[in-house]
């Protein structure tokens, strides 16, 4: 294996460099994680709320005809 001498000084340089390239890595993943927030319509405020009463109101029944229900009070509610 070859023997390799630096001077303090290159020594210092080359930590900075390294150093400085990790910060670089985190920030671009840093940006990647960040993520846009949906805005929430009005209607979909009024359908999870309409939901949420057909649920308590019919526990027992199945999502898809909950959801279908949910739209349709929906619709009519927004109509008014």
């Amino acid at each position: 294996m070859p023997n390799v001498t630096m001077t303090l000084e290159e020594y210092e340089a080359l930590r900075r460099l390294i150093s400085s390239e990790r910060e670089s890595e985190g920030s671009v993943e840093e940006a990647r994680v960040m993520k846009k927030t949906r805005k929430v319509s009005a209607y979909q405020k009024l359908y999870g709320r309409m939901f949420s009463k057909l649920k308590k109101k019919h526990p027992r029944m199945k999502f898809g005809a909950l959801s279908k229900k949910a739209h349709a009070a929906t619709r009519k509610e927004m109509k008014k």
